[in-house]
């Protein structure tokens, strides 16, 4: 049976459980605008009874463990929300930016000064010997150029900022990981006891793997509890383990073997590395790489589409034309990297289009422009370069002789005798263009289309006509209507038409992405507030808690001191 000393003892414990259920809640309260933590609480229980006659009786109270309102599945829901609004966030910011590169509402955009280009053409072919036109053209055209220039630069500006991002993502990646591991190895010693709760280190593991799952698709797993071992944690990035409970490994982003772009590497621990680059498919790398790798390179691919159907549409007519003056010498743009390979086959050829059965005529005129006479250089798609060259100075040796440069530059030269000068007109074979030669423009790409220098020195040699008669400008309104040509996906799309499709697709997908990142930012924010719920600090709550355990802590104050008032009155008793 308990004395009255056992009174003093059941007081004391009350005395001390509540003073921890105080400190608990104080720190709660301190913690309130914390990041990431994890309100706590005090398991109180009763402490082991006494066992006697007639009963059993209490011995007070005690505290169990101290547990943190921690709900996991929330946890993994937020984290992998944060993951998806992450992805959409980057995608959708960077379709804004590739979206002011394009920018027609101001009215100097690709849009405006293909308009323009092709206008300054129909001017020309009103006023052909106009020197003023021919300068018009010229600048509209180069305006062009710069135009289609700027934009695919912009895009491979982009494209390399968002390289540059895969390097400090791939090193915040492992910095957090680090942690993580370490963490991971703290907590697990201060878990040794069976009631052990770590929880401010789980709290800030907590928050380190929310930063995580923005960078990346992570996959985060916990062993299953056995008799002896806690779990510990792996966080899997690309299937690859970066974290395994207290060790971790690293990623790389880096270029290797003639790599233009950074690839993801995993690295293990023996220094070996695996390409998991298409592996990281969620948060703000795998937007990146997305970004990089797949949206932005197609749309440099269709601002190409669009510069070498430019190039090769308006060259095909140019080169086919004549301007106000005759060529003495000229040479071609393209070099040849094989003169034996059939002129229809570019790719043998390096060169961008095949040149097809049909012929060429070329002018000749003496140095005073008297007409000598036109003559045809037939050209077969089974020819050979080599071929095609033969052919030339069999018809035209006496005037004017073609050869093809060194084989380090491999360009077709055509060379007047003296006292005579050549011009070209009517090119059905295309072979003039192909080669470069009497083109409007040079280059091959939207990374490099330019006006050929030639018309730049020269703008009499701009081919307005077919012949050298003034007045001609047959060929000028020819290239002023390929505006309106259907030359682009298999002839069903004319430029101007192409180029408002692009621009379309670039603004259904800034569209697309943006109500998706909405949809996904809502979803975080909800989940988040149910975490707060769950997890968070309410200090209303922790006030009304602390109320209640300071009452009891006077309660118990109370009967610690009624107890020894008894005890005084016994001892008295004795005495």
């Amino acid at each position: 049976m308990p004395g009255i000393f056992d009174g003093l003892f059941i007081g004391k414990s009350g005395l001390f459980v509540n003073q921890e259920a105080m400190n608990v809640t104080g720190n709660n309260v301190a913690n309130v605008n914390t990041p990431g933590y994890t309100r706590e609480r005090v398991d109180i229980v009763s402490s082991m009874p006494m066992f006697s006659h007639p009963g059993t009786f209490g011995t007070g109270a005690e505290v169990s463990q101290i547990t943190s309102a921690r709900n996991d599945m929330v946890d993994k829901r937020v984290r992998s929300a944060n993951q998806d609004e992450s992805y959409y966030d980057k995608l959708n910011s960077t379709l804004g930016d590739i979206q002011n590169v394009f920018n027609e509402e101001s009215g100097v955009g690709l849009k405006k000064s293909m308009e323009e280009f092709f206008n300054a053409w129909h001017a020309l072919a009103l006023n052909p010997d106009l020197e003023t036109a021919r300068q018009q053209v010229l600048e509209k055209g180069e305006t062009l150029t710069d135009n289609i220039n700027a934009s695919y630069k912009a895009l491979s500006q982009i494209k390399s900022g968002l390289d540059d991002q895969t390097q400090y993502t791939a090193q915040e990646i492992n910095s957090l990981s680090k942690r993580i591991a370490e963490l991971n190895y703290e907590i697990a010693k201060g878990e040794l006891g069976k009631n052990d709760h770590a929880n401010s280190l789980r709290d800030e593991r907590s928050v380190l793997l929310e930063k995580l799952s923005k960078l990346a698709n992570v996959t985060i797993l916990e062993g299953s509890y056995d008799s002896q071992t806690k779990p510990s944690m792996t966080v899997l990035l690309g299937g690859m383990p970066i974290v395994s409970g207290k060790s971790y490994n690293t990623i790389e982003a880096k270029k290797t073997g003639g790599d233009l772009y950074n690839k993801i590497y995993f690295v293990y621990s023996s220094g070996s590395e695996k390409d998991i680059t298409n592996k990281i498919t969620g948060g703000a790398l795998g937007a990146d790489l997305k970004l990089r790798d797949g949206i932005i390179s197609e749309y440099q691919g269709d601002l190409d589409n669009i510069a070498k159907t430019l190039i090769q549409q308006v060259n095909i007519v140019h080169s086919a034309g004549t301007g106000l003056t005759a060529y003495s010498q000229t040479a071609g743009l393209n070099r040849i990297t094989n003169e034996n390979a059939a002129v229809s086959s570019h790719d043998a050829a390096g060169l961008d289009m095949d040149v097809q059965t049909g012929s060429f005529k070329v002018k000749i005129t003496d140095d005073n422009g008297n007409n000598i006479g036109v003559y045809t250089v037939k050209v077969d798609k089974n020819d050979s370069f080599s071929d095609v060259i033969n052919n030339f100075n069999s018809e035209l040796s006496q005037y004017a002789t073609m050869s093809i440069s060194s084989a380090q530059d491999g360009n077709i030269q055509i060379t007047a005798q003296n006292g005579y000068k050549f011009s070209f007109t009517y090119d059905s074979s295309h072979f003039l263009a192909a080669v470069g030669i009497n083109t409007f423009f040079k280059g091959h790409t939207a990374g490099d289309i330019d006006i050929n220098s030639v018309l730049k020195n020269d703008p009499s040699k701009i081919a307005a006509g077919k012949t050298l008669e003034p007045g001609d400008s047959t060929n000028a309104q020819a290239i002023a209507q390929l505006q309106l040509k259907k030359v682009m996906v298999n002839n069903t799309q004319s430029m101007d038409e192409y180029y408002n499709a692009f621009l379309g697709t670039i603004g259904s997908a800034k569209q697309r992405y943006n109500s998706i990142f909405e949809a996904k930012q809502s979803t975080l924010h909800q989940l988040q507030t149910t975490k707060q719920s769950f997890e968070g600090v309410s200090l209303d709550e922790e006030a009304s808690n602390l109320i209640k355990f300071q009452r009891a802590y006077q309660a118990n104050a109370k009967f610690i001191s009624i107890i020894d008032d008894m005890t005084q009155t016994l001892l008295n008793m004795v005495r």
